[in-house]
């Protein structure tokens, strides 16, 4: 799951702050990321964007206050998400064999995908220098057979 962003986060506060901490804390960024100390940086100009946008929510009452209520209503169906993903992945029924071999699966397999290439590219090398032995005894036989040397 993804944690929640939220003005709070852009501004560095917590959730509770009081509004002198929220304007320290836009003070402290806005300073830090003004366009007139971060001349032709772009990425400054678009944090101080976004600094502004949440200072604009969050000294705003009733903005704060609506910001706030949206928080709780995706914490709430987060929440009911996360529940029903659990409820629904409990009520499969999985032998106490095949769950233990998929937690060794999901153990080894990021070992072994580095490795797989390996070990096929390997496995047609061994056929191929195999096949090419073979092919060069049978000429080599069939060379003496016709020299009469059998």
């Amino acid at each position: 799951m993804t944690k929640l962003h939220t003005h709070y986060d852009n501004l560095k506060v917590a959730r509770n702050a009081p509004p002198k901490v929220i304007r320290a804390a836009y003070k402290r960024l806005s300073q830090k990321f003004h366009p007139d100390k971060n001349p032709g940086n772009i990425e400054a100009a678009q944090i101080m964007t976004i600094i502004n946008a949440s200072y604009k929510v969050l000294s705003d009452p009733d903005k704060r206050r609506e910001h706030d209520e949206w928080i709780a209503g995706m914490e709430t169906a987060s929440s009911a998400n996360r529940q029903t993903s659990r409820s629904s992945y409990s009520t499969t029924q999985y032998s106490a064999h095949s769950v233990n071999n998929m937690a060794l699966l999901e153990i080894l397999l990021p070992i072994f995908n580095p490795i797989k290439g390996i070990v096929v590219w390997t496995f047609f090398y061994v056929i191929s220098i195999g096949v090419l032995t073979g092919i060069i005894w049978l000429i080599g036989s069939a060379v003496d057979h016709f020299r009469g040397k059998s």
